[in-house]
């Protein structure tokens, strides 16, 4: 039986290129890496994994779920590429060695780990000296709610906590900025004040309609959220270096 975090990610796999969300996300991360090897903390589905291979990195990728690190090893089989693909938890991820990898992203994990510090400095001790870790979590402790426990959330972020958070694992932050401006507002009236999940049938339904409001949501993320800072947003985004 799955999990409902593994479901709601299988969720997302389902909806391919069509999550604006994720589509962008990773678009966006892609600009922060620097040098060729990769480490994907957190692999899920694999998508992130597959476009670093595409873009000609090394790539080692790890989830926790034995059933996602198949899923993601089969996924990149199929596109003809091979990479190093474990079942292994971030508590544990210094297995993999010490000062081995160039960049490590990080994308929505920490919120599911109890004790992220100590998860943080242990993938910190994965990186080269100067290397780079991107992370993104959900952000602003007040909006945490229903659907964050549904999920498997331990918490939202505040931009001061995350800050602390980093520099406490041996990180210099090169940039830090919240992004998704466009979705905090929904989640606000939805959890705060109406009391209940907000839908996410936008996302995955293949109705007309919705198929062209995702078109527009992604041309939103592309053209405005991964270009323009904004001072509030669903999501706080990260690069930070080891020193």
């Amino acid at each position: 039986m799955r999990s409902g975090i593994e479901y709601h990610i299988e969720k997302i796999h389902k909806s391919g290129k069509k999550d604006f969300r994720w589509n962008n996300l990773r678009e966006l991360v892609s600009r922060y890496l620097e040098g060729n090897s990769v480490l994907d903390a957190g692999c899920g589905t694999g998508h992130m994994t597959l476009k670093l291979l595409r873009e000609g990195r090394t790539v080692t990728a790890i989830d926790c779920s034995e059933e996602l690190a198949k899923f993601t090893q089969e996924l990149i089989r199929q596109d003809c590429f091979k990479a190093e693909v474990y079942t292994l938890d971030l508590l544990n991820v210094n297995q993999l060695g010490n000062n081995r990898y160039e960049n490590a992203v990080c994308l929505d994990v920490l919120e599911h780990i109890d004790n992220d510090e100590l998860a943080l400095q242990k993938l910190t001790s994965t990186l080269k000296k100067g290397g780079n870790l991107i992370v993104s979590v959900p952000a602003c402790s007040f909006l945490y709610g229903t659907r964050d426990k549904d999920i498997g959330h331990y918490r939202r972020y505040n931009k001061k906590t995350l800050i602390n958070l980093i520099n406490r694992a041996g990180l210099e932050i090169k940039e830090i900025r919240y992004w998704n401006f466009l979705g905090f507002f929904p989640v606000l009236l939805s959890e705060k004040l109406l009391h209940k999940k907000i839908s996410e049938e936008i996302r995955y339904s293949k109705k007309s309609h919705h198929i062209h409001l995702n078109h527009l949501l992604d041309r939103w993320f592309s053209i405005v959220e991964n270009n323009l800072r904004f001072p509030i947003g669903l999501s706080l985004i990260a690069v930070c270096k080891k020193k």
